[in-house]
């Protein structure tokens, strides 16, 4: 099984990844797989809202041979594999990004609470696109005005 990670950053502002990797291997087992980015943007953060905040974007991949794979997210700097959080300057908000639209389920790395996304038989030169769910904890009154980042790693492995 082979592994590519690509660094993503999500905040605010709008953001557009892609990324493609060969391996190198006989022609029978050659594989490829793609991964693009939207990015989650969650806009506007009401502190005072009694509802958690959400926003949605996606993973879309494409891989030529169809073997199983799985896509992680790297660990936060956050309180715990289930918290997230982006910072600005000194100033923190937390938040995760889920596997399901409830927000019950965090996408993370396979430790510590959180789960990977995992396909044991993707199509073939097919892209698949897989929703992020991202939720801010409501009540997060020590928020300042201003705009808030995470960058991390995700790791397709094929």
């Amino acid at each position: 099984m082979r592994a590519i990670a690509m660094r993503i950053l999500f905040a605010l502002a709008p953001i557009v990844l892609g990324m493609a990797a060969a391996l190198p291997s006989d022609a029978a087992e050659a594989n490829l797989c793609r991964l693009n980015v939207t990015p989650v943007r969650f806009g506007t953060y009401n502190p005072f809202s009694p509802a958690a905040a959400r926003a949605n974007g996606s993973i879309t991949y494409d891989c030529s041979a169809g073997t199983p794979i799985s896509i992680a997210h790297e660990h936060s700097s956050g309180t715990s594999p289930t918290t997230r959080v982006m910072t600005q300057g000194p100033h923190i908000l937390e938040y995760n990004l889920y596997l399901d639209a409830a927000c019950t389920v965090a996408w993370g790395d396979g430790t510590g609470g959180g789960q990977m996304y995992r396909d044991p038989a993707p199509p073939s030169d097919s892209p698949v696109s897989v929703p992020i769910y991202g939720c801010i904890r409501a009540g997060q009154r020590d928020a300042l005005v201003g705009p808030y980042m995470e960058s991390f790693a995700v790791t397709i492995n094929f």
